[in-house]
């Protein structure tokens, strides 16, 4: 129903082969212990399908209501009735539920975001308020895709039970490179803070915006490796040394829960810290050797986020992330899908500064290398600014989708691929395959035609025949030599 017109029949998505497939995801989840359950007004049909799905579980007997953790989002709005309304159509599946577990302001990354959530007069943060008094929610918290500064704040306001929050091994998303008000960079200082503060903190996408660690280079597959996978190590390092208490994964089948339950298992041993410093120092390395250690130290310190005039929109810090994951770990692949939705924010040199951030998305602020933009101003407290300006054009250069790297190239620069868990494009964010026109199209023609997710499972099946055919030869031989 986010789609207006264009939205599929709710009930011919209720009775399809992928709400079954979900409810008996949701069965294996909390069976496993996995007892979290994240959705957000604006993920498609997602909110729907949840309820519906666990509904029908509770009606059956198979799982009571106290037995998971229901957690939906909406974005705040400016004016005080379209949130009500967004909200009446999150409580319209909810209520079903009795009660939301975690409500969630969305994806508040901006401090015009914050000014509106948080306005007196609009109203938004004291309606959610009276919801909890009226016993329709339990904890209030916030979703965020913004600096570090922004994030600090809302932390700060001493408002919220819980965060939704970026804070990566490999980096921090939007919040990389930018101020964390305690002198260093990214959101590690804000999580540290709600920590302190007794919130809840939930990692957003570690798998996906936190690295595409399902589709790992084979530096970091070998730096982890062979006690721990990239997906294992990213949730070993969120609880052991972040403190987070939750970490979020994607799936489309039971079988992409494996690697998060081997990770659980793995938190509960005794040597497994010790494991993951060895990963932790293999990583610390590698970044050492390839970025050099005062760039380690300091690159990433005093630079503007992109919503900050002197930048005029140019996100530096995140493009100076991606050269560091490239640089240091191979992270190609990740760092050129990220780098594209940075290429696709629009602006208007006719219009202000104020203008043109305001019309950037809350889940994907700042844009890419601008040669033609003077960046003087905004690297001013740098240590090194010619450097910076080097790495900026360094890495537009190879991540430009505009320029295809060839295998050899990736050879050479040691951006290979370890391995790709996809077995077909609605595996969790690998979204490289789709587009709006596309999702528009598989909408109006109820999913017959736009989106294609043949690729995929074609390039799994022939790998897996390539496979046995690997082990069938190996086998023929041996039966000769015996």
């Amino acid at each position: 129903d986010n789609m207006g017109f264009l939205s599929m029949n709710p009930e011919k998505i209720l009775k399809s082969d992928c709400q079954k497939n979900l409810k008996e995801i949701l069965k294996n989840c909390i069976e496993l212990g996995l007892n979290h359950f994240e959705t957000a007004r604006m993920y498609g049909t997602s909110e729907l399908q949840f309820i519906d799905a666990l509904v029908s579980l509770i009606n059956e007997g198979t799982i009571k209501r106290e037995d998971f953790i229901l957690q939906t989002k909406v974005f705040p709005q400016k004016k005080l009735e379209d949130f009500e309304k967004l909200f009446a159509l999150s409580w319209d599946h909810v209520s079903k539920l009795g009660y939301i577990d975690l409500f969630g302001f969305h994806a508040v990354s901006k401090d015009s975001d914050v000014d509106i959530m948080l306005n007196e007069d609009n109203g938004c943060y004291a309606f959610i308020k009276e919801c909890q008094k009226a016993g329709k929610i339990k904890h209030i918290g916030f979703s965020s895709h913004g600096t570090g500064e922004t994030i600090m704040r809302m932390v700060e306001s001493n408002k919220f039970d819980y965060i939704n929050v970026h804070a990566h091994y490999f980096g921090d998303y939007h919040g990389e490179g930018t101020p964390d008000t305690q002198g260093g960079h990214g959101n590690k200082a804000a999580v540290k803070k709600a920590l302190e503060l007794d919130m809840g903190v939930f990692l957003i996408s570690p798998f996906d915006k936190g690295g595409k660690l399902y589709l790992p280079s084979k530096t970091v597959a070998k730096a982890v490796g062979p006690e721990l996978t990239p997906i294992s190590f990213a949730s070993l390092y969120a609880w052991k040394k972040e403190g987070f208490h939750t970490v979020s994964v994607g799936f489309s089948k039971v079988s992409d829960l494996d690697e998060v339950v081997e990770a659980a298992y793995l938190y509960t041993q005794e040597n497994t810290l010790d494991v993951l410093d060895k990963a932790v120092a293999n990583l610390e390395k590698l970044a050492a050797d390839k970025l050099g250690q005062d760039w380690v130290d300091k690159g990433m310190l005093n630079i503007p986020s992109c919503l900050k005039e002197s930048t005029n929109g140019v996100a530096i810090g995140h493009i100076l992330w991606l050269h560091n994951v490239c640089t240091a770990y191979g992270m190609y692949d990740f760092a050129r899908e990220r780098y594209k939705n940075l290429m696709s924010t629009s602006w208007d040199d006719k219009k202000t500064f104020e203008e043109n951030v305001a019309k950037m998305g809350s889940g994907n602020c700042g844009r890419g290398h601008q040669p033609d933009v003077d960046l003087t101003e905004a690297l001013k407290d740098h240590y090194d600014p010619e450097l910076v300006k080097k790495k900026l054009a360094e890495v537009h250069e190879y991540l430009s989708s505009k320029h295809d790297m060839t295998d050899e190239d990736r050879q050479t620069r040691g951006f290979e691929q370890a391995y790709n868990l996809t077995v077909w494009g609605e595996f969790c964010g690998d979204m490289e395959t789709l587009s709006t026109p596309k999702l528009v199209l598989q909408s109006l023609t109820g999913g017959y035609f736009g989106v294609n997710n043949t690729t995929q499972r074609r390039s799994s099946q022939a790998d897996a025949r390539k496979l046995r055919g690997t082990f069938a030869k190996a086998l023929e031989d041996l039966g000769d030599d015996n």
